[in-house]
């Protein structure tokens, strides 16, 4: 199985915008590894993108990928979500279509848990009615902890609920956000895809033993940037995970490998920070970058 991870920043990339801190001065001089786009993954066997955040174009130009057949999304938040008009600048001949009468070239199927395809069509029902209608989309819901095939992979998703229990709940009457922890299986090997709001992990029998743990939204112990420290009983506790939370879970899941994700510019980490702190963990955790491919 091989995996890039195209993108393995968080909902603030590095560098940020009109930024002058060290990490975000640095990455502009430096690019990737110290550059960091918002988390995605992408399946080259099956064509399979997890995500699109706003960068993915660049992204797929950069690794010389040309084609889609399937998006997962994990759950519906902006740096997950905002590019979607992906299927529409790759598949969309708009010259063509007014001269010629031309139709996409391909139908991507759009698939997300049935909670998570209420969130999107919730905040972009807008752009989701137009691309179907456009032929440029299929919506596939999925069912909780119900294989989904392509060709011979199996993509299972597990709900977490709004940084709380994993649930099978109502989209009618929940109020809390919907986000997904995706495992992954081809024969017999298995990957866990986590990358964001997964706090508290499903500790399920399905997601222990993994060949591969893709995990998001760790906390570095020590100050952050600008020299702010969370309070322990801050709201963000609920969400984010500490580095003692991912030892601990990575004891109890017993993946072959952990590799951690979706990095925030505001941790005031750079890539050698990072490739720093993996020595501290002997092995147990290493940090992802852009354009890292994984064989499993």
């Amino acid at each position: 199985m091989e995996l890039i991870i195209l993108g393995s920043g968080g909902a603030t990339t590095i560098p940020r915008p009109g930024c002058q801190c060290r990490v975000c001065a640095e990455a502009r001089l430096k690019g990737i590894p110290y550059a960091r786009s918002s988390s995605s993954l992408y399946v080259p066997e099956v064509r399979v993108l997890f995500d699109t955040p706003e960068e993915i174009g660049s992204q797929l130009n950069r690794e010389g990928i040309n084609d889609i057949d399937y998006i997962f999304y994990t759950h519906w938040h902006p740096d997950h979500t905002l590019g979607l008009r992906i299927v529409e600048r790759m598949y969309k001949f708009w010259l063509g279509r007014f001269v010629r009468g031309d139709k996409p070239s391909k139908k991507v199927r759009v698939c997300a848990l049935v909670e998570v395809v209420a969130d999107l069509e919730k905040a972009y029902g807008g752009f989701l009615s137009f691309y179907k209608k456009q032929e440029l989309i299929e919506i596939v819901e999925l069912k909780e902890a119900t294989r989904f095939t392509v060709k011979d992979y199996q993509i299972t998703p597990f709900m977490v609920c709004g940084g709380g229990a994993t649930a099978k709940v109502s989209s009618k009457r929940r109020n809390s956000m919907v986000s997904t922890v995706f495992l992954i299986e081809r024969g017999n090997k298995r990957v866990i895809y986590a990358p964001c709001d997964v706090k508290p992990f499903p500790e399920i029998a399905e997601l222990k033993n993994a060949d591969l743990l893709i995990l998001g939204e760790a906390l570095p112990n020590g100050p952050l940037k600008e020299g702010i420290t969370i309070p322990e009983d801050n709201l963000l506790r609920r969400e984010l995970f500490s580095m003692k939370e991912i030892t601990g879970l990575v004891d109890r899941l017993r993946p072959s490998r952990t590799i951690l994700t979706h990095i925030e510019e505001e941790w005031g980490r750079s890539y050698d920070d990072h490739k720093s702190m993996e020595k501290s963990y002997h092995g147990k955790v290493v940090f992802a970058y852009d354009g890292m491919k994984v064989t499993v």
